[in-house]
């Protein structure tokens, strides 16, 4: 019995270890990806330069 609980120990424990590994990995590549997207919006000129042109009739 006490054998079994320590097997079922160690194979929680290797678990929760391998799925920390796993976000410890993901979390900057997610966050890569995301600030990215940011990046690619299209900018917005804050100036609009308007000229008319004099026609001579």
């Amino acid at each position: 019995m006490k054998k079994d609980a320590i097997s079922t120990g160690l194979f929680i424990a290797i678990g929760f270890l391998c799925v920390a590994i796993v976000i410890a990995i993901l979390i900057p590549v997610v966050r890569d990806v995301v600030g990215d997207a940011d990046d690619n919006k299209p900018v917005i000129p804050a100036v609009s330069m308007v000229e008319t042109v004099e026609s001579s009739l």
